[in-house]
């Protein structure tokens, strides 16, 4: 029963592979047939790998123009969102006008440190003056004390009458210098 059912199959095959030619290749040139036709065969098969490859080449070149067409709108976008040509004056306005507020800022900067140093040498000056006011003050008082001290003096001894002068002890000051001193 395999054997026929074999069969059977095998034959049904071999009609079916005459009713419609896989292999051409296995045909032969014979010498009283027609080469015209061998001849077709092979161009339309050689037609036939060009058109593949031809094929292939044009849906890589879509990919490629569709990712152009990609990169493009992308660019589009990113171009959207950059500055006009009104936006790029008011920018460069801006730039300049900061560029000046700094050089002003700086200008400012400069004179404030300069007027410091004036306040800075005028407290000096002031603070000399009142030092200087100080020691001639306490110098004025103990030339007054002194001849208040000499006239009470004078006229004790005028009167008859003896007063121990008691002069202040010579007050020092930071530094040990002598307040009392008239130099």
């Amino acid at each position: 029963i395999n054997a026929a059912y074999m069969g059977k199959m095998k034959v049904e095959a071999l009609s079916e592979e005459l009713e419609n030619p896989m292999n051409v290749h296995r045909w032969r040139k014979l010498e009283g047939t027609d080469s015209d036709q061998y001849e077709m065969i092979t161009k339309i098969q050689k037609l036939q790998k060009r058109l593949i490859t031809k094929t292939e080449e044009v849906v890589e070149k879509e990919m490629v123009i569709q990712q152009k067409e990609k990169t493009i709108n992308e660019l589009k976008e990113i171009m959207k969102r950059q500055p006009g040509v009104e936006e790029a004056k008011m920018i460069s306005t801006y730039q300049q006008n900061l560029r000046q507020k700094t050089r002003q800022m700086k200008s400012m900067a400069a004179e404030l440190n300069m007027y410091q140093a004036q306040v800075n040498e005028y407290k000096y000056e002031i603070d000399r003056l009142n030092r200087e006011l100080q020691d001639v003050k306490t110098r004025y008082y103990d030339v007054r004390r002194r001849e208040q001290l000499n006239k009470e003096a004078q006229n004790s001894q005028q009167n008859g009458v003896t007063i121990q002068l008691n002069l202040p002890p010579q007050r020092f000051m930071g530094g040990g210098f002598n307040l009392a001193s008239s130099t």
